[in-house]
């Protein structure tokens, strides 16, 4: 007669709940983790490292000086760019997602700016020297 694992008998093919015993990792404490990590960023705002702080800093003047370097095709485009990239960066993070929304807002107004000066210098070009 087979007795069962749990009476000192060890077999090959363990159960799945067996193995969860033998490592001491419990489905309640696993669920617990996974809520918590899912719960983290609506139940308590999580405090902004320094780097993050500076990026969305970055990236919010690179969006007031990307309106301002628009109207420099050369200036504005990679400004404008850069400070888009590091806006969407800084929106990771939980506390500072208005700031880098208003990042983000601000370089995109400079890069379509820019796109819009420089179609109209590559038109008015175009109009004078070719034609």
């Amino acid at each position: 007669m087979r007795l069962p694992s749990f009476f000192g008998q060890r077999s090959e093919n363990r159960s799945l709940r067996d193995r969860i015993f033998a490592q001491r990792v419990y489905p309640t404490e696993a669920l617990r983790k996974i809520v918590r990590s899912i719960d983290a960023p609506s139940g308590r705002a999580a405090v902004p490292t320094e780097d993050q702080r500076h990026f969305v800093l970055t990236s919010f003047t690179l969006g007031c000086v990307s309106i301002v370097a628009a109207f420099l095709p050369i200036c504005g485009l990679p400004v404008a760019i850069t400070g888009l990239l590091l806006g969407l960066y800084g929106r990771q993070s939980t506390p500072l997602k208005k700031a880098s929304s208003w990042a983000i807002i601000l370089s995109l107004i400079g890069l379509v700016l820019t796109c819009i000066n420089t179609v109209a210098v590559i038109s008015i070009y175009m109009s004078a020297y070719l034609w």
